[in-house]
């Protein structure tokens, strides 16, 4: 039960990133910095801070507590993921929703689950059990969907009618899937801040929240840095006191905090997930990134993203999508059968610690 209700979070997480681009197409009459500016403050600076405020108790303290050097390795891969989520919001401007999810997404799920597997030496183990080989196989074959909308969304813009522009987006989405990566990383480098935060009172399932906190503060200063530079030079400042009406400038803050919202979110439940998800938790990232393709290309349909290319590119977009689901529910069914084997085996402990224990009286 705790592995399906941690792939139920997964999905939501992933659902909720892939929406979170969206109420940007809401923002009117600012340049990209400005709102990008503002849903980061909301999505990297205050939601995290105060999830972490309520999540953990004496959260300074647990901060305080921590080795400088496991805060400073945090920050870093943060500062780095922070570089790929601002090519990630580049990629999505210059080639549409879809198509920047899939490609960036690719390198995100096979760098952000498999190094990790291979760097913490738990292939063998991994691959020692039912279970976990089948885990494995979901992994590949996420990756495999991606690709296939990746290569969709590709014919779609070689066909000639899109008005994305792909040569500039394509080589801005490899990088923030590269660098996207460094999340994970960062997550795995700040696990004594988990630690000290459980020791300290925090509940398992939202111990994770001061690691964001600390990791986010690596991105939000290297995108306040650009979107503060990009303001200065295009003289875009006056978009955080004017727009059109009073209206359009409330509307525009709105849709910016709401992405803000809708993106941080997906660690809200990745964090819950990661507790219930257990001796597979490795393989979160890659349930994550499938199902946030999933929804961004959704988008991407409702969007019209699409509708200008052939009914054979469509159908190859839509045969990954059903193909990320797939790999989604291969990946439960597997943790499933990991859990229920799990439980037998301490079942089976339990029982032999008695008779033994029976035997000695």
């Amino acid at each position: 039960m705790n592995v399906i209700i941690g792939l139920s979070m997964l999905i939501l997480g992933g659902l909720s990133a892939g929406t979170s681009y969206v109420p940007l197409k809401g923002v009117k009459g600012w340049a990209w910095e400005s709102g990008w500016a503002v849903q980061g403050i909301v999505a990297w600076l205050l939601l995290p801070l105060l999830l972490a405020l309520l999540a953990t108790p004496h959260l300074f303290s647990v901060l305080h507590a921590t080795p400088t050097a496991t805060l400073a390795e945090t920050y870093a891969f943060g500062f780095l993921w922070g570089l790929g989520g601002l090519a990630w919001g580049m990629a999505v401007r210059y080639i549409g929703i879809a198509l920047g999810f899939s490609i960036a997404t690719g390198f995100l799920s096979s760098l952000g689950t498999l190094v990790p597997i291979i760097a913490e030496g738990k292939w063998a183990a991994t691959l020692a059990t039912p279970s976990g080989r089948i885990t494995i196989a979901s992994i590949a074959l996420s990756l495999i969907g991606i690709t296939i909308c990746g290569r969709a969304g590709w014919l779609r813009d070689k066909q000639g009618r899109s008005t994305f522009n792909f040569s500039k987006g394509i080589s801005i989405a490899l990088a923030a899937g590269i660098l996207g990566a460094c999340f994970a990383f960062g997550i795995a480098a700040g696990d004594a801040i988990k630690q000290n935060a459980i020791a300290n009172g925090a509940a398992p399932q939202w111990a994770a929240t001061p690691i964001f906190f600390v990791e986010l503060l690596g991105g939000i200063t290297v995108n306040l840095i650009y979107c503060i530079a990009m303001n200065r030079r295009n003289k875009t400042f006056k978009d955080y006191s004017q727009a059109a009406s009073s209206k359009t400038l409330k509307t525009n803050y709105a849709f910016s905090a709401l992405v803000g919202v809708l993106w941080y979110l997906q660690f809200v439940f990745y964090g819950m997930a990661s507790f219930y998800m257990g001796p597979y938790s490795f393989a979160n990232w890659s349930v994550h990134m499938s199902f946030m393709v999933v929804a961004s290309n959704l988008w991407g349909y409702y969007y019209k993203e699409w509708t200008s290319t052939t009914r054979a590119t469509i159908r190859l977009n839509t045969t990954g999508i059903a193909i990320l689901v797939i790999a989604g529910i291969i990946m439960g069914a597997a943790g499933a059968k990991a859990a229920a084997i799990g439980n037998e085996a301490e079942s089976a402990k339990a029982a032999k610690a008695v008779i033994s224990q029976k035997a000695k009286v």
